[in-house]
């Protein structure tokens, strides 16, 4: 019998922590395709993801803040971006896709737009030693507009992603927020530079609003490199101190499930769901459905009509069978906008139909009236 101390003691042994940089490049390597994310150890509020398949790097992006981190970027990588921070998209990358299309630009200009953010976030993902990666298979990009080997996106940034490694002692990412502690230490540290001391007056002013280093970056105009270095002394001379992102409340996230076969779906419900508080359960095999469904207990139940091996309609009636099902709301995300689909959906014990295509606030707001129990529009 194998010893082991957390068994023992009662604890929930923790998962492993692995390199992200050889995970990733294990994963592109093996030609492997999916998704590849890492919550950062030292702020689990901010995460990094890299997609892949077929030997190449898709596209790298973070999985929180992603408007404000397209705001730095835009406003010092391209021009001319900013109206894409205007879009309603479900991601960045569709937001970039969205304005490419609108504005009938280029492929290799979108091309070079999403290596510049594959760029910056790849050196964020390699910049952390070592976490808990999750690697999702089913997980991809609609369309595809980037594959790039690693080795070719890698090697201009390495020496950013040695600098961010060197400072993760003092902060972690640009998304944490740094936070006054004492004036006069923040001060001091810098009062042999007049320019130095000018440039901490503007940079405490917007500390003081508790802002990301990405949004202190964009808004004097610096390189948030350039800006967590500057603040590193300032943090070892206890003048400030690092906050997460976010605060991660402890308490239980209401579950939402998803059964549809389509990555692009998945995604779509997972960024506009999760980040209004709810944990998303993707379940892309409806033949495969029911058990998780039982386990994990969802507040809604999300379904596509169409679908291998058993329809929205059939795994409806089965979930209607379960005591433990019986009484979650149901919604259809289909196409079809017949009322014989309707009909035939709350027949089968359906409690809301949402026509794709629909847009993340119409998904959120029936969730929540859902959650509510409060009573939607009839089918």
């Amino acid at each position: 019998m194998t010893y082991s101390p957390n068994a023992q003691s009662g604890q929930t042994p923790q998962p492993p922590q692995i390199s992200p940089a050889k995970a990733l490049h294990k994963f592109v390597t093996e030609e492997r395709s999916g998704c590849l994310s890492i919550t950062d150890p030292n702020d689990p509020s901010v995460e990094w993801g890299v997609y892949f398949g077929g030997g190449q790097v898709h596209y790298a992006t973070s999985l929180v803040g992603q408007r404000e981190r397209l705001a730095y970027l835009f406003s010092r990588e391209t021009t001319g971006l900013e109206p894409c921070l205007n879009i309603d998209a479900p991601s960045d990358y569709q937001m970039v896709y969205q304005y490419w299309r609108s504005q009938q630009l280029s492929l290799n200009w979108v091309r070079q737009v999403l290596a510049t953010l594959t760029q910056e976030a790849l050196t964020q993902f390699l910049a952390i030693p070592q976490g808990t990666l999750k690697y999702e298979s089913s997980i991809g990009l609609d369309p595809l507009l980037l594959s790039v080997p690693f080795r070719q996106l890698v090697l201009p940034i390495r020496d950013n992603v040695t600098r961010w490694t060197n400072l993760r002692t003092d902060l972690s990412s640009p998304f944490q927020r740094p936070a006054i502690l004492n004036h006069d230490n923040c001060l001091q540290t810098v009062w042999s530079e007049s320019a130095s001391c000018q440039q901490l007056q503007e940079i405490i002013t917007l500390v003081e609003k508790n802002l990301t280093l990405y949004e202190i970056a964009h808004q004097c105009s610096m390189d948030v490199l350039e800006l967590a270095t500057f603040l590193k002394p300032i943090l070892q001379n206890g003048g400030m101190e690092i906050r997460p992102h976010r605060i991660i409340s402890t308490q239980k996230r209401p579950v939402i499930a998803c059964v549809d076969d389509s990555p692009t779906i998945q995604q779509f419900v997972k960024l506009s769901l999760e980040s209004s508080g709810y944990d998303v359960l993707s379940l892309f095999d409806p033949t495969q459905a029911m058990v998780p469904l039982l386990t994990h207990q969802p507040i809604v139940i999300l379904m596509d009509i169409e679908m291998p091996g058993i329809d929205g309609y059939e795994l409806c009636r089965l979930a209607r069978q379960v005591e433990a099902l019986r009484r979650v709301p149901i919604v259809m995300l289909t196409g079809r906008e017949g009322i014989i689909d309707r009909v035939r959906a709350r027949m089968a014990g359906c409690t809301a139909y949402l026509t794709k295509p629909f847009n993340p606030q119409e998904l959120l707001e029936l969730v929540k009236k859902l959650e509510l129990a409060i009573p939607v529009a009839p089918l």
